[in-house]
């Protein structure tokens, strides 16, 4: 009953940012404070009375007014704009592509300027002198101006970042970047198993610590747990979807009581979370990448930007087969052993984004061949890296396109150019060169 009844994972508030929000409002606001209070110090100390005067005290403060109302609109319109571009775009994304656009760090930054010229404003207003006929201060009503001159430049930058960042190419090719990123953090090989032996008889099942979509898995926590000689099979990955009652790993021992095993250790190992991060899971982040394409020849037939969602993705998927996906596997001298026999490899992931694209692009003779071509360079990579899993793999992908391009009525022409295609991935290109389309 104790593991039917774990709840599920807190919320993950640090997905919002709000310390990072919070850290960069109170250095703007600070570096506001200094900026107003040095400016009345030069003013006060050095310039007084000014040596050039630009009205009196009364008029700078209707400036003052005047500006830090500017601000104030500024900061809105900059999340404005960006909301509009995003309803303008939301015909070409599917939803879950669009809340990636509300996590953007240019808005952060413009809100930040902005709440420091307010700041500065503020305070340069507060300790105005008294006497409204007086001259207004020289360098305070100087600094006004130019930060209303620099909200003015901020309205022009939110305008073409929020155009240029909402762009079909730069959005490809943000969340290919975004791929290759976590990537980058994949863990890498501790050990190589060239069998892995059948879990035992005398075994437990670990069940999941809640309910959530596994982020991570603690290697080293794992293997701690286990007593002199234990194993433990996984038997989820990152990026599944488990309840209390979905067994995610097995443990067993050779001559010690398994019940020595902390079974507890072993599932709190498991960190899970209420929502996908593409942050942490490589899956994900790649299927970001495909959501674009799919939904690009599903809702508006845009084989353009399929075309670019698969040239990103063959140079992302290329880069895995090159780096690889290791298992999780690890062993420590005790022979305390874990065994990933469920883990994410290359073809796994080759699979799931070929099915993903191939309906809809065996639809169009051109969505068809470039498909085709990604396939091809996919192949080539695991020839050079001797990832035959792979090979077979685009293989069997290859077939089933060109089924379904038959299935879906493709005229005879351009059903033979495919087949032509399909040859030269399976067979190799006679001529030495990979065809461009």
């Amino acid at each position: 009953m104790g593991q039917i009844n774990r709840g599920r994972p807190k919320p993950r508030w640090t997905s919002l940012r709000l310390a990072e929000i919070t850290v960069s409002m109170i250095v703007a606001m600070t570096a506001g404070l200094c900026v107003g209070v040095a400016a009345l110090a030069v003013d006060t100390k050095w310039l007084w009375p000014p040596p050039v005067e630009l009205g009196t005290v009364a008029d700078a403060r209707v400036l003052l007014g005047a500006v830090t109302s500017g601000l104030i609109t500024v900061a809105v319109f900059g999340l404005w704009m960006r909301t509009v571009v995003v309803g303008l775009m939301a015909a070409h994304f599917s939803p879950r592509t669009l809340l990636i656009f509300l996590d953007d760090s240019f808005q952060r930054k413009l809100l930040a300027s902005m709440s420091a010229g307010v700041v500065a404003v503020l305070v340069i207003l507060l300790r105005m002198p008294t006497n409204d006929q007086a001259a207004a201060p020289l360098v305070s009503t100087v600094l006004v101006v130019m930060i209303a001159l620099a909200a003015m430049a901020g309205v022009l930058l939110a305008i073409q970042h929020a155009t240029r960042s909402l762009s079909l190419p730069e959005l490809i090719s943000r969340l290919a970047e975004d791929a290759l990123e976590v990537l980058d953090r994949h863990p890498k090989a501790r050990v190589e198993f060239a069998d892995i032996p059948p879990p035992l008889s005398a075994r437990r099942t670990v069940l999941a610590p809640g309910t959530g979509w596994i982020t991570g898995i603690d290697i080293d926590r794992i293997r701690k747990a286990l007593p002199v000689g234990g194993a433990v099979h996984l038997r989820c990955r990152i990026g599944e979807f488990v309840t209390p009652r979905r067994p995610v790993a097995l443990v067993s021992s050779t001559g010690i009581e398994v019940e020595e095993a902390d079974s507890d250790a072993v599932s709190k190992a498991f960190n899970l979370a209420r929502t996908r991060s593409p942050e942490m899971d490589l899956v994900f982040a790649v299927s970001q990448l495909v959501d674009v394409g799919t939904f690009a020849l599903q809702a508006r037939a845009d084989t353009s930007t399929a075309h670019e969602v698969m040239v990103h993705l063959e140079a992302v998927l290329e880069e895995i087969v090159y780096r690889g996906l290791p298992r999780r596997h690890d062993r420590d001298t005790e022979g305390r052993c874990v065994y990933d026999e469920v883990g994410w490899d290359t073809a796994d992931l080759v699979q799931l984004c070929v099915e993903r694209l191939r309906e809809q692009a065996s639809r169009d003779p051109e969505a068809a061949r470039h498909l085709m071509h990604m396939l091809h360079r996919v192949r080539e990579a695991a020839e050079n890296c001797e990832e035959f899993a792979v090979v077979t793999e685009v293989e069997c992908q290859v077939e089933m396109v060109r089924m379904l391009a038959q299935a879906n009525g493709m005229l005879t022409q351009d059903r033979q150019r495919l087949e032509r295609e399909a040859e030269i991935i399976v067979n190799g290109d006679p001529a030495g060169h990979v065809r461009h389309t």
